[in-house]
């Protein structure tokens, strides 16, 4: 079943939000850089995952019907599986059978401080075993984890500008409110190899990362 608003092919990429972007920031929300190494190039800091939750996620045939019972869970409140689902079955091709992995995570510097949020969703069956069972398990960051795993994979981005924090403002800016607009892209990974869709990322930027260094615009 599919949500009403989506599509098979997804969303043309856009802005978010209308705003002023600088040159740096551009850089990093349209580039295809790995972004542990963006953040830390940007803020001279080592920049390491820290993850806030993990969750495997069966897909049922029908997506409305899925409770928080379905998945196997750990960090957050129980989120929204029927919308999760939909990103599988959307912007994956994922199908009933099929077992998602939803990670939400904060990239964090070496002196405390959160630099960005990321949620991802993924398809874990597309994944060799060793692969796929660390993703799951472990903090490592996708794109280091596949390219150390030679799993190359190409990068579509599909949003890319201002995106309102919601719950991150908590840790992406003290001064932060929900509705705050912060830098964010979202892109979607496909393995070279197959041509399958692979994992939908949505990246969420703290604003110091750009006016600390003093971005040129």
């Amino acid at each position: 079943m599919r949500r009403r608003g989506t599509a098979r092919t997804g969303p043309a990429v856009t802005r978010c939000l209308p705003g002023p972007l600088g040159r740096v920031e551009q850089l990093v929300l349209r580039g295809d850089g790995l972004t542990t190494t963006s953040l830390e190039i940007l803020t001279g800091r080592v920049i390491t995952v820290r993850v806030r939750a993990h969750w495997r996620l069966p897909l049922h045939a029908d997506l409305h019907a899925m409770a928080p019972g379905d998945e196997v869970y750990t960090g957050l409140d129980a989120p929204d599986l029927s919308w999760f689902a939909a990103v599988g079955t959307d912007q994956l091709d994922a199908r009933p059978g099929d077992d998602l992995l939803v990670r939400e995570v904060l990239l964090t510097g070496d002196d405390g401080v959160d630099y960005g949020a990321a949620s991802l969703v993924a398809a874990l069956d597309r994944l060799p075993a060793p692969v796929a069972h660390r993703l799951a398990t472990t903090d490592e960051p996708i794109g280091r984890m596949l390219a150390r795993n030679q799993v190359p994979v190409t990068r579509e981005l599909r949003h890319w500008g201002l995106r309102r924090v919601g719950a991150r403002g908590a840790t992406l800016g003290a001064d932060l409110a929900d509705d705050a607009p912060v830098p964010a892209r979202t892109y979607r990974m496909r393995l070279v190899r197959t041509g399958r869709p692979l994992a939908l990322i949505t990246e969420w930027f703290a604003p110091r990362v750009f006016a600390e260094r003093g971005a040129v615009r």
